[in-house]
């Protein structure tokens, strides 16, 4: 079998995907045989060339540039219906063979396999086929991600890696993700101190970033079926992220956009008064808004003359204010391969806060000792005598 290394997370979103984004860029200026990618059990597709294949390996691949062939990075991706189907007929009835095929074309020549888990360790028991029992077929070891906190860190971890120390797979490590910057010294201190007395690696804490988390102007348009009005420029978007909401006052709306530059605004359309104010506000030098998003109808020419000479893109749409707020307040925003100012700073992110070559020590077999020298790692021989069975 091909060398690999698991990435699994507490639950969905939890930056799995942000976290291989980083670990495969770095692993592949590093590996002479080089890095590929699979996720093995997919949630989610997406539409390319006529074909549905899986989501996230879609994106991975289109975001780094990596040539995958999304037959083995994607070998099964559940689509609507297939659960049922499968409790019915059994079909796909050759999962695990599909999956370790897709896997040992990936790593062949000795590249190495970064496998991305999906939703929580337990996900994919209805094919049985969870996380955990995919991780023990390919023979990895894993990394778990979890969200930065103490207490409830902790508790998930445990709950989670129980799963994997039941088929007997080793949890290599964690990282810890989106950690408020106010309390990375605290958790650092304490998870650090949890973790290590049990000789558990921590390989990172990566921050909360909000940069990141908020959704482009792209995403906001197609969640709330924003049409446009008055644009400028065919990049102006991407850098106008999250959204603000008109409510209050025409001066502490002002005194929101301010604080807050390059998000959306979303007003309603009987608030002509607000829309005058952000002209006036532009013309004579404040900051406006990254865009406006007038909701619930549309503003009148007169208006819309005066925004093309501010220079702020102008936006409607027909759903109303609190429903549109409602729903890009609910909705998780996934980073899309076209946003790569995002992928570039995640790949930072992972970059200065992960320890990947902690990593790669630990998975050839050798850890690092405080005083810097090596040592030969613990799970060595586990290793060794897996990929031996495997072969056979």
């Amino acid at each position: 079998m091909a060398k690999g290394l698991y990435i699994a997370g507490a639950g969905k979103d939890a930056g799995k995907t942000t976290l291989c984004l980083g670990l495969l860029e770095g692993f592949r200026k590093v590996l002479p045989d080089g890095v590929s990618f699979t996720k093995p059990l997919g949630q989610k597709t997406t539409l390319v060339e006529g074909e549905q294949v899986g989501q996230d390996s879609w994106f991975v691949d289109r975001a780094l540039d990596m040539g995958l062939s999304l037959d083995n990075s994607a070998p099964f991706a559940a689509s609507h219906g297939a659960a049922a189907r499968y409790i019915k007929t059994g079909e796909p009835s050759d999962l695990p063979g599909r999956i370790r095929r897709a896997y040992r074309a990936l790593g062949k020549k000795d590249r190495m396999v970064l496998v991305e888990g999906t939703g929580h360790p337990g996900v994919g028991c209805v094919f049985d086929m969870s996380n955990a029992k995919v991780a023990k077929i390919l023979g990895t070891p894993v990394i778990l991600v979890l969200d930065g906190g103490i207490g409830s860190t902790i508790d998930r971890f445990s709950l989670c890696a129980s799963m994997f120390y039941h088929y007997k797979v080793p949890v290599l490590g964690v990282v810890i993700n989106r950690i408020l910057p106010a309390k990375m010294e605290t958790v650092k201190l304490l998870l650090g101190k949890w973790f290590a007395d049990r000789n558990i690696p921590v390989f990172g804490y990566i921050p909360y970033e909000d940069s990141i988390a908020r959704p482009s102007l792209g995403l906001m348009q197609r969640a709330i079926s924003a049409e446009p009005i008055v644009t400028f420029d065919s990049h102006e978007g991407e850098m106008v992220a999250g959204h603000l909401t008109a409510f209050g006052s025409t001066e502490e709306v002002l005194r929101t956009v301010r604080k807050n530059p390059n998000r959306s605004l979303l007003v309603d359309y009987t608030r002509p008064d607000i829309l005058d104010a952000l002209v006036v506000a532009r013309i004579s030098g404040a900051e406006g808004p990254g865009a406006v998003i007038v909701c619930g109808g549309e503003p009148d020419s007169r208006r819309v003359k005066a925004f093309r000479s501010t220079g702020i893109p102008l936006y409607f749409t027909g759903q109303a204010l609190e429903k549109s707020a409602g729903k890009l307040s609910q909705k998780i925003f996934k980073v899309e391969p076209h946003e790569q100012y995002k992928i570039k700073r995640i790949v930072e992110l992972v970059a200065s806060h992960v320890d990947s070559s902690a990593i790669l020590s630990h998975l050839s077999g050798e850890s690092v000792g405080e005083d810097g020298g090596r040592k030969p790692g613990r799970l060595k021989k586990f290793f060794s005598r897996m990929f031996k069975r495997q072969k056979h």
